[in-house]
């Protein structure tokens, strides 16, 4: 019987599967799948396996697939059915929590949960000049944002998740509109 790419395959040292190479990267199998098919990583097929170098992944640098930016955009005022709203949070982290909060937040982009229905973009940022504390920022279009209940009962879902490396006490909450953006 063949085998597949998910089927468990004995170690060979110096080797490792495309599901290895995802998680060993930080990328989707598709991504490893795309890579190796435009030769920017080289794998050797072993039955109905791929499988990819150590050396070859340490050497791998993902480079930007499409052209670079010649012209950098120029900013933009949205119309009125078209705004922004901002909901920017600052919150204190728990003392040693940083690399379980880095943890976390990997588990949830990898689950892809608390997406923030709505959101155009969400960021969530450490600051060097604050290291016990990280600013969570939540854009959405007015045009198809959640109703306050709706935004309420995420956050609080969110909040759940992160409450044994974030204080949620010490939060500080500002919430407005965009004036200008990219």
């Amino acid at each position: 019987m063949p085998m597949n790419e998910s089927d468990d395959i004995p170690k060979l040292l110096g080797y490792v599967s495309v599901k290895e190479a995802a998680e060993i990267l930080n990328i989707s199998e598709k991504m490893v799948y795309f890579y190796i098919e435009n030769k920017r990583i080289h794998a050797v097929r072993a039955s109905n396996i791929l499988l990819i170098s150590t050396d070859e992944l340490e050497k791998f640098k993902q480079r930007s697939v499409g052209r670079p930016r010649t012209k950098t955009p120029g900013w933009r005022i949205s119309t009125k059915d078209n705004q922004l709203f901002v909901l920017t949070i600052s919150v204190k982290m728990w003392s040693g929590k940083h690399e379980s909060l880095t943890k976390k937040l990997d588990e949830i982009r990898k689950n892809g949960t608390h997406y923030f229905l709505g959101t155009v973009a969400r960021y969530i940022f450490h600051y060097h000049s604050s290291p016990d504390r990280v600013e969570i920022q939540l854009i959405w279009k007015t045009s198809i944002m959640p109703d306050e209940t709706a935004r309420q009962q995420a956050l609080a879902a969110f909040q759940q998740e992160l409450a044994d490396v974030l204080d949620w006490q010490t939060a500080h909450y500002v919430d407005g509109m965009v004036l200008m953006h990219t």
